[in-house]
């Protein structure tokens, strides 16, 4: 979103380097129908407490001659450095604003944004931390994002057998807004954030009160706590719901669904959305992001369909 990456967590990085040990899930899908040229891997975080083994996307970036991570943020309309992080290493100046890239790639993939915006608002706790990558990077493309061979991948049109299940999704004020049911209540604009990783479905207070006759008792465990962007501490609650929830192409029985915290209703709403939807449905899924018009938002068949 426009002033925050992850909204709903606050992000240690476990490690900083791609493919260490037992900080990020290291299970693989099969992409033999990819041009892997067209592709860059991404490594999972966790949350501070352990609970959740794959709460975050962190994509590591070079940008002219510097390396650090950046979270993969579709909730986020645009790219964005972090002057806090990005003016110790020398990358940007104060009070500079923006940053043309010389170069700005992920391994061999490259993007070609015309300027960076330099973020000093968001204070980064770790110095690896230097930015987020937007739903900018989308625009205008079909794009796979593959959970679990960590991969996200530009495709070409030429792809075979992808058996994908679609559903209509609207690009509007930098968000992609998908539709969903939970229970009989139809959600037409949920915001799909993968800066939101746990978060099955996160709902306006005015929704949850009408749901409620559906949710199961309070569980404590299953809420969330972390900290949004400008550090504020904030809670989650969470419940298992009796029934299905339809997000986008996907069905989900008895999944969690969570109450949004209200300091962030505000940014939500100004997105146009109804609520928001995380990576969690989807990780152990391959999906597809196509941003051109009409959008559309595709999850490819698997044999698994159950709530992570």
């Amino acid at each position: 979103m426009t002033i925050r990456i992850n909204i709903f967590l606050e992000l240690v990085l476990a490690c900083l380097t791609l493919g260490c040990g037992g900080a990020f899930a290291d299970d693989k899908s099969s992409t033999n129908y990819l041009d892997l040229r067209r592709c860059f891997d991404f490594s999972w975080t966790r949350m501070h407490d352990d609970r959740h083994s794959r709460a975050a996307i962190m994509v590591l970036v070079e940008i002219n001659g510097q390396r650090g991570y950046m979270q993969l943020d579709t909730g986020a309309p645009k790219t964005a450095l972090y002057g806090a992080v990005t003016d110790r290493s020398g990358l940007t100046v104060p009070p500079q604003e923006t940053l043309k890239p010389r170069r700005f790639c992920s391994g061999s993939y490259c993007w070609a944004l015309p300027s960076l915006t330099v973020d000093r608002r968001k204070a980064a706790s770790d110095p690896k931390l230097i930015g987020h990558l937007g739903l900018d990077i989308f625009e205008g493309r079909e794009t796979l994002l593959d959970y679990p061979g960590q991969h996200v991948c530009t495709l070409s049109g030429k792809e075979r057998n992808l058996r994908v299940t679609w559903s209509p999704a609207v690009v509007a004020a930098g968000s992609l807004l998908i539709p969903g049911t939970i229970g009989t209540t139809h959600l037409d604009r949920l915001l799909f954030d993968t800066g939101s990783g746990p978060i099955t479905v996160s709902v306006f207070p005015t929704t949850w009160d009408v749901i409620a006759r559906h949710l199961k008792p309070a569980t404590p465990s299953l809420s969330i706590e972390g900290h949004s962007y400008d550090g504020a501490l904030i809670h989650v609650r969470g419940n298992l719901i009796a029934g299905t929830v339809a997000l986008g192409p996907k069905t989900l029985t008895q999944p969690v669904v969570y109450e949004m915290p209200e300091n962030v209703r505000s940014i939500v709403a100004r997105h146009g959305a109804t609520g928001v939807v995380g990576d969690a449905p989807f990780v152990d899924q391959q999906i597809i992001l196509d941003l051109r018009y009409p959008a559309r938002f595709g999850v490819i068949a698997s044999a698994s369909t159950s709530a992570w």
